[in-house]
């Protein structure tokens, strides 16, 4: 027993700090609030830029919330295409639109809407997206960014059926035209295809986006291709859930890339201006509850609390929840680096973050984590053990600009005390910071 210690008090001093400040780039509810303090250089930044978003018709809620956010504050300029050429180099205003050069039908020409079967069900899709990205950035249409708004696509056409998935004790839906066995429901993964008789899946989407991501960096085009995650409206059930599971699947593959960028359009539609995530739930065919993300009903209001249906089937308030988040994204994208705080004498300064070594440290009962952010924004604080297994979030949400403190009392989420050994925590910020230190638990 006195031998084990000693060699747990070894490894505790051997500890070493990790600092990295870059990683995958996820947009969310978070980035709606931070998106007013974007700097005016990045700003500035963003009005050089042409983005296309194209999808169908929940892919008209990224437009409509942009023009009503240059509507209430003309610092986010913005000017958007619906037909014809897009429009070459500006400095005044963002360049937004749905616009390719071709489909999967049209090999030319200048095409207002993609689907499915335009962005990743074929390889005929994939070629044609990647030649539509080759002419924008060879033809004096720099592309800056772009990523497929998703329709109903995850849910619609084919309702939840097939066999049982043993996993999530779900069934599939969803449409997946153009695909090679037709349009059939899908699931998550190939091994998914037993179950749908569909070889269209989430990896199918999660493929071909990373294909045009790479071949932008293997050309050395400047465009950015972003994940997207797609509605969280007009279902409920086991429809709703199956469709969380494939939210949940982009998420991860994001989470776990080096450089991936995610636009979460069901997470930030999920929460309200107040700050208030909305869910629904669904016991499975095993019978176990589960609780997940659905719309909030403030996002599906206009402005002024009515409710209009103009294409898009959100609210004015959800639409304008998406502007904000894409204009963050987009300053990121740019070059800023999410670092909040205010510019002085033109200059925009801040101290660095720092995430302290726990005290004690060894310990027994509970340890104190201490940490420095130089600015308000929003932090995420987390325990790991050393499998690298979330145990708890001890932080997750906005903090202003502070030495701050908080205790670990050695519980998971569930309240029960976990064992002795290795665990690491890791401070995470809405900058792209990350520190991550260890930690031994001796019981």
């Amino acid at each position: 027993m006195r031998k084990n210690f000693l060699m747990l008090i070894i490894i505790a001093i051997l500890i070493q700090t990790v600092e990295v400040y870059s990683e995958p780039l996820i947009v969310d509810h978070n980035a709606v609030e931070l998106y007013d303090d974007i700097p005016q250089q990045w700003i500035d930044s963003v009005k050089k830029m042409w983005v296309t978003v194209p999808g169908e018709s929940h892919s008209k809620g990224y437009r409509i919330g942009l023009r009503l956010l240059d509507s209430i504050d003309n610092r986010f300029r913005v000017s958007i295409k619906e037909s014809g050429t897009p429009e070459g180099p500006t400095n005044q205003y963002l360049r937004f639109s749905s616009a390719t050069w071709g489909d999967v039908e049209h090999p030319t020409g200048w095409i207002y809407g993609y689907g499915e079967e335009d962005w990743y069900t074929s390889d005929t899709a994939i070629n044609r997206t990647k030649a539509s990205i080759t002419y924008c950035n060879k033809n004096g249409l720099v592309l800056n960014a772009m990523g497929f708004g998703w329709c109903w696509d995850m849910t619609w056409q084919n309702g939840v059926g097939g066999g049982e998935d043993p996993v999530y004790r779900c069934r599939w839906a969803g449409s997946s035209v153009g695909g090679p066995d037709g349009n059939k429901r899908w699931g998550l993964d190939a091994e998914d295809s037993v179950l749908t008789g569909n070889r269209v899946c989430m990896d199918t989407y999660l493929r071909a986006t990373q294909e045009y991501i790479n071949h932008c960096k293997a050309n050395g085009y400047p465009t950015k291709v972003f994940f997207t995650t797609g509605p969280v409206d007009g279902t409920s059930g086991e429809l709703a859930y199956q469709r969380y599971l494939k939210h949940e699947h982009i998420r991860n593959y994001v989470k776990n890339s080096t450089d991936g960028i995610l636009f979460d359009y069901a997470d930030i539609l999920s929460w309200s201006d107040s700050g208030e995530e909305y869910t629904i739930s669904w016991t499975d065919l095993g019978g176990t509850y589960h609780s997940f993300q659905h719309i909030h009903p403030d996002n599906m209001l206009d402005l002024d609390g009515s409710y209009t249906e103009d294409g898009d089937h959100i609210g004015q308030r959800g639409a304008l929840r998406l502007a904000k988040a894409m204009w963050y994204m987009l300053a990121r994208i740019a070059g800023w680096d999410g670092i909040l705080g205010v510019e002085e004498d033109g200059k925009f300064e801040a101290k660095d973050f720092l995430l302290r070594q726990n005290y004690p440290n060894p310990f027994h009962i509970t340890t104190t984590i201490s940490y420095r952010l130089p600015t308000r924004g929003y932090v995420r604080l987390t325990i790991y053990d050393f499998l690298g297994r979330e145990i708890k979030a001890l932080v997750d949400g906005m903090r202003e600009s502070s030495e701050q403190k908080v205790e670990w009392d050695g519980k998971n989420t569930q309240g029960e005390q976990v064992a002795s050994g290795i665990y690491f925590y890791q401070l995470k910020t809405s900058s792209g910071f990350i520190s991550t230190k260890k930690m031994l638990l001796i019981r």
